[in-house]
């Protein structure tokens, strides 16, 4: 008679420690994040044109828009709260995104219905 091994029929499952507490709350984090930094890259876009757009008109007359002037110092710091508040958002956005991919990527195999989510062909098929 041979002898093997016992195997456990179900595998142990990794701890992730401390991670796992954050894992409900990864999912809306990512998506959080992915919606700020698609704001806020818009903004900075949409802002960085217009002040590309003030420059070029008030460089038409044949004035400067890097001149010490007052009004060419208010056109240039026209949009810098927006400019300043869509790095914020963009820096914001990417660690949500970061820290929210993390803890998913660390605690991947701890959830209990990735067993039911395989389906055959027969099931796909709907045979």
């Amino acid at each position: 008679m041979e002898t093997s091994r016992s195997v456990d029929p179900v595998p142990a499952r990794p701890d992730a420690g401390p991670l796992a507490r954050l894992r409900p709350y990864a999912r809306p984090v990512l998506i959080a994040g992915i919606v700020i930094t698609v704001v806020a890259a818009v903004l900075l876009v949409v802002v960085m044109g217009l002040d590309a757009f003030n420059a070029t008109v008030y460089s038409v007359g044949g004035k400067n828009i890097s001149d010490a002037t007052p009004e060419a110092q208010s056109l240039r710091d026209q949009f810098l709260g927006a400019k300043v508040g869509s790095i914020i958002g963009l820096v914001v956005g990417g660690v949500a995104l970061v820290a929210s991919i993390a803890v998913m990527y660390a605690t991947r195999g701890l959830d209990g219905d990735d067993e039911d989510d395989d389906l055959g062909y027969d099931e796909l098929a709907g045979e």
